[in-house]
């Protein structure tokens, strides 16, 4: 085949995955998606080329760069540079795992093994992907099933990890059943058949009774009445230009209309107080006198004296003296260090109850990847619409409680970002939380599909742990999902406003909750097996060569 039909075919292959993707909203495609690669592999095997990895890499790349940009071309909203580095260079990566599979595929003459490599490696990926500091898991591929959780139930046992492993299985199936009826192999057309026709179906249908029997099992004992703030701040000419102050009385008029002695929980969202506060003075319940940076929790407190069964989640930028230096903290001077958060806190009728610092940092706005490596990129990522430090982070889950008509229940809160990772939010609900919420500000990136992809990611971390999810966003889309996944409330993006919802307290935990990405460090372990039996193979035909010379 001409190297051009290959680079097509490759693109062929994106498309379908970027297709795939919210908002095209044919995740059916993903099914499909990854056969034009394995088609690419096997007509470079033909060849026999001496580069079989540098090939595989060559002729995928032009693929995934296509999946990356329709799918997270909204990037660049914020940074051109930053939305570019994004898709070339997590294509790059995949590229890279292709390669890979692609040059061990060469060497390793039992074609059993093959979808057994390609699928271990990918997962491996997808692993560190979701926690290296150069982390970016959006694309994984078992997030795609965000838009239709009701196909994915059991991602409560597997995670989105599960998800991935399923696709594989499908397309590989698909890819054998293809390669059979154009060789007009009746027995292996009807196994793969069969094969493709039951791993496709069977999980959907599997997923549909899990659907039935949650739903009869969601606990309606204890409800919480929340009301749900998206304050539409513009973040480029109103976050920083009004005060906290000024802030905090937009909030107050918002949700005025819906507070009274039954409201248990108000939920505001990232970054709502966007002036840099003392956790000290915070946690100590002593404020400094500005009116303009903290008089914001003032008025929190003349709501609470009116309102003392009321909690609230707010959003806002904190910072810390340090008498030491640590890897996050930039030096004021002798012996004094200041170190930045991202923080959420709960404020009720004693003020303070608690805090959490966003622990999933962005890589280049938040946080700089291994600076000890990659320390002379510090002004690119300036330029990438980032910073040349790093926030301080949490070490651990913390969740917040509350009472509700006497009754301690806890409440976990996924800071941004932080909603795309199962594993992190799980530990919410394994320390406790009853309910999930997720507070952010996706106002950044305009009215494109990145908010609506944010927003739909919530839907599995409700399927994973199954609790309800409350999502607070500044812009849009703030909403409630239920625990089997389903959208109950999705506000329209760009739109100032408040409303009232109710909620159910849960306390089972799934056995997703307990036991976390264990099919990450499952295909860890059977990637490295893979690689040894590589290994063994090249050196097994070295040993012939040079053995006959």
């Amino acid at each position: 085949m001409k190297w051009y039909r290959l680079l097509l075919l490759s693109i062929l292959g994106g498309l379908l995955m970027g297709v795939a993707w919210y908002p095209y909203g044919l995740p059916f495609l993903v099914f499909f998606g990854l056969i034009p690669f394995f088609f690419v592999s096997d007509h470079l095997l033909k060849k026999k080329s001496k580069v079989a990895f540098w090939k595989g890499f060559i002729f995928s790349y032009p693929g995934f760069v296509v999946w990356n940009a329709i799918t997270t071309y909204w990037i660049s909203y914020v940074s051109v540079p930053g939305g570019l580095f994004a898709v070339f260079v997590n294509a790059l990566l995949m590229a890279l795992v292709f390669g890979l599979w692609h040059g061990c595929r060469k060497w390793v003459p039992q074609t059993w093994i093959h979808p057994i490599m390609l699928t271990s490696f990918w997962i491996s990926f997808e692993y560190l992907h979701l926690n290296w500091e150069l982390t970016w898991p959006w694309l994984n591929l078992g997030n795609v099933f965000a838009v239709c959780p009701q196909m994915v139930q059991w991602y409560s046992v597997t995670g989105a990890l599960g998800g991935t492993l399923w696709i594989f299985i499908v397309n590989f199936l698909l890819y054998y059943l293809i390669k059979a009826t154009v060789n007009k192999e009746k027995k292996r057309i009807w196994s793969f058949s069969i094969a493709s026709f039951l791993l496709l179906f069977v999980p959907m249908l599997i997923s549909g009774i899990q659907y039935k029997s949650f739903q009869k099992r969601i606990d309606h004992s204890t409800p919480v009445s929340v009301v749900v703030v998206q304050p539409n701040t513009d973040n480029f000419e109103e976050e920083f230009v009004m005060t906290n102050l000024e802030h905090a009385k937009r909030v107050d008029s918002l949700i005025a209309p819906f507070l009274s002695p039954k409201i248990n929980l108000v939920v505001c969202p990232e970054d709502v107080f966007p002036h840099t506060l003392s956790l000290k003075s915070l946690t100590a319940n002593q404020l400094p006198p500005s009116p303009s940076a903290y008089g914001c929790f003032k008025i929190l407190d003349s709501l609470m004296l009116k309102y003392p069964q009321l909690t609230m989640l707010v959003g806002l930028s904190t910072f810390d003296i340090l008498d030491h230096p640590t890897h996050t903290s930039t030096k004021i001077s002798n012996n004094v260090y200041g170190e930045n958060y991202n923080t959420v806190m709960c404020w009720n009728r004693d003020g303070y109850n608690g805090h959490y610092h966003k622990s999933r940092l962005v890589p280049g706005t938040e946080a700089f990847p291994y600076p000890q490596v990659f320390g002379f990129l510090s002004d690119l990522m300036i330029e990438l619409g980032g910073y040349n430090g790093t926030l301080g982070r949490d070490t651990s889950q913390r969740v917040f409680t509350m009472d509700v008509d006497g009754k301690q229940l806890k409440v976990g809160t996924a800071i941004c970002y932080e909603s795309i990772y199962g594993d992190l939010v799980r530990k919410f609900t394994k320390a406790g939380a009853n309910l999930l919420t997720v507070i952010t500000n996706d106002s950044w990136w305009g009215d494109s599909p990145g908010h609506f992809q944010h927003y739909e990611m919530s839907r599995l971390r409700a399927v994973e742990n199954r609790r309800y999810v409350v999502r607070s966003a500044n812009g849009g889309n703030s909403g409630l999902i239920d625990p089997m996944g389903n959208a109950l409330k999705m506000t329209d993006y760009n739109t100032r406003l408040a409303f009232l919802t109710t909620v159910f307290a849960q306390n089972n935990l799934t056995f997703y909750t307990k036991h976390g990405d264990y099919l990450g460090w499952l295909a860890v372990d059977l990637m490295a097996i893979c690689l040894l039996w590589f290994i063994i193979y090249i050196a097994a035909a070295l040993s012939v060569k040079f053995g006959s010379k």
